[in-house]
């Protein structure tokens, strides 16, 4: 995962989709990126290494010396299930992926663990629009749902977590969705990502909440499956990781 060159912020357009990419990344042709938000082109041209599930499929795909992950934004709740992947709005700026990604490219700047962001695409309608957001893989890297339903998780492990999440709490770095599937693991590396929603806050009232918020996410797993290697030891020693300060 590139994170040598600032992020270069470049507009492009075509019809009625708007492009925001990485203009840092010289090997990919401004030309190209149009093809690298459709899908219909990666599998075309044998570009996918795998696909995940989320909201929506997510997919994993090579593109030169890069690994890139496209998600396409669907909504979640009842509301999804009306309106699947529609947005109110009738500006880049205000829309949700051009949000989400200032927001991960101010993460990178920080030096926190977040995938690097490598553009956006937003397609505009009579007053709405759809999203779709690249970023750069995470390499080698696990959900913490996923490692937890196959082993369970050493004491650093735990412990770095919460030192993981306490240095963007420290930032004012607020997640909207923290969960364990929204946490990735390398070994003792940990990433959060899935910044939609999220800001930069300078108010502290909302910090306990959002740990609450991942502790609920980690006792609905343990019920809604029937290996899940997690109990509240390990919580305590996410909590000690968060509390400790270096």
């Amino acid at each position: 995962m590139p994170e040598v060159n600032a992020i270069e912020e470049i507009e492009l357009k075509k019809g009625n989709r708007y492009i925001v990419c990485d203009g840092s990344l010289e090997d990919i042709d401004p030309g190209t990126w149009p093809d690298l938000f459709e899908l219909e082109f990666i599998e075309k041209n044998g570009l996918a290494t795998s696909t995940a599930e989320g909201r929506g499929p997510v997919c994993f795909f090579r593109w030169g010396n890069h690994k890139l992950v496209l998600r396409h934004y669907r909504r979640g709740g009842l509301l999804g299930r009306i309106i699947e992947d529609s947005y109110l709005g009738f500006s880049l700026a205000g829309s949700r992926p051009y949000l989400e990604w200032k927001l991960l490219g101010k993460l990178c700047e920080l030096g926190l663990p977040v995938p690097r962001p490598a553009g956006i695409r937003l397609t505009m309608g009579m007053g709405f629009y759809r999203g779709d957001l690249l970023t750069h893989q995470v390499e080698d890297a696990a959900p913490l749902s996923d490692r937890l339903r196959q082993a369970a998780l050493e004491k650093e492990s735990w412990q770095a977590v919460g030192r993981t999440i306490r240095r963007f709490h420290d930032q004012g770095a607020f997640h909207k969705d923290l969960n364990a599937a929204n946490i990735l693991l390398r070994d003792q590396e940990v990433f959060l990502l899935d910044f939609d929603g999220g800001a930069i806050r300078k108010d502290e009232g909302w910090k306990e909440a959002n740990l609450d918020r991942l502790g609920r996410s980690l006792a609905k797993w343990r019920r809604l499956v029937d290996t899940f290697h997690f109990a509240q030891p390990d919580w305590e020693l996410l909590l000690d990781g968060y509390n400790t300060t270096e």
